[in-house]
């Protein structure tokens, strides 16, 4: 087998299973949000398919429809918006990953940046209010959602009814990407299937977990800080969804840690100090940028010993 054929088969083997994990978000979106989930996500997967489609066509390059790229970055974009968003925004969102950040860069698992976050980026840079405001759905916990009581520094005491419903995801806010309880899940099932992947899952939640407890915008419980800031928007979807991208992701298990702690940080910081009450995907595509710098470091640094233990061997044998 050739290196682009191999390449190939374990790129679609990826993407295979994170379209195997988003199942169970996209189930429960159904669930909380009815028709309009499945209308939001039907324009999603239609606008990335066609647009893979026709793009490949225009280039002069094979469709391969076995590629789930497209369609894996469809899905999580329709995850991270609001069930009642306007059609021509995930229209636009699905466009802008498959035209820009896809093609030009020959597929999935080439691309600099990940696709659904630079598509939700787009979008929320374009249409800030329409991205933000969410529909209750099924949900009945709070009038306002976590992202929104966080970024006004308001509190919430956790007890067991609404505790339920934050694992369960019946809350305000992205139609899948609230329940918790999934996201354990998948990073369970990445525990085995993509181990080195979720060394970047275990830096973000470690980094929010600190600087939540050290600079929390919750006026509540201390505690309760974490619980919050997880549980709101769309951190838990990007930590098990985005930051693992293999297209983004540095070569050494110890960078992969370091770029999860980067872009968690990030967040923290843009979530406190930012215009936006949810931006994660911002973060994520500056980490993104960062992880190059990362590999440059590492090879760097492995230059380095190889160059010294030729050294060290020939100093030894004059000895």
């Amino acid at each position: 087998m050739n290196d682009s054929k191999y390449k190939s088969n374990k790129s679609i083997s990826v993407f295979a299973d994170y379209l195997l994990m988003l199942i169970f978000p996209v189930a429960l979106s159904v669930w909380y949000y009815g028709g309009a989930a499945v209308r939001t996500l039907a324009v999603c997967l239609i606008t990335g398919v066609v647009c893979d489609f026709f793009a490949s066509i225009v280039i002069y390059r094979q469709f391969y429809a076995a590629d789930l790229s497209a369609i894996c970055s469809s899905i999580m974009i329709a995850m991270m918006l609001p069930a009642s968003v306007p059609v021509y925004i995930p229209i636009l969102a699905s466009s802008f990953a498959v035209l820009i950040l896809k093609i030009p860069f020959g597929g999935g698992n080439n691309t600099p940046f990940v696709p659904a976050a630079a598509g939700f980026a787009f979008v929320s840079i374009c249409f800030k209010q329409q991205v933000f405001t969410y529909s209750s759905g099924r949900a009945y916990m709070s009038i306002v959602p976590l992202s929104s009581l966080l970024a006004s520094g308001g509190s919430l005491r956790l007890n067991i009814t609404n505790t339920v419903d934050i694992l369960t995801g019946n809350i305000y806010g992205p139609m899948g990407t609230g329940c918790v309880i999934v996201f354990l899940a998948c990073i369970i099932y990445l525990f085995f299937r993509r181990k080195d992947a979720l060394l970047a899952t275990a830096g973000m939640i470690a980094s929010v977990i600190v600087f939540s407890l050290v600079l929390p915008r919750s006026n509540g419980s201390l505690l309760a800080s974490p619980v919050l800031e997880l549980s709101s928007g769309s951190l838990m979807f990007a930590s098990v969804f985005l930051i693992t991208d293999y297209a983004t992701l540095p070569k050494l298990n110890r960078d992969k840690f370091i770029l999860g702690v980067f872009c968690g940080l990030i967040c923290m910081i843009m979530r406190k100090l930012g215009a936006y009450e949810e931006p994660v995907c911002f973060a994520v595509i500056l980490s993104n940028a960062f992880s190059p710098l990362l590999d440059k470091a590492a090879d760097k640094l492995i230059g380095m010993v190889s160059r010294e233990k030729p050294e060290k061997e020939a100093a030894q044998n004059e000895q």
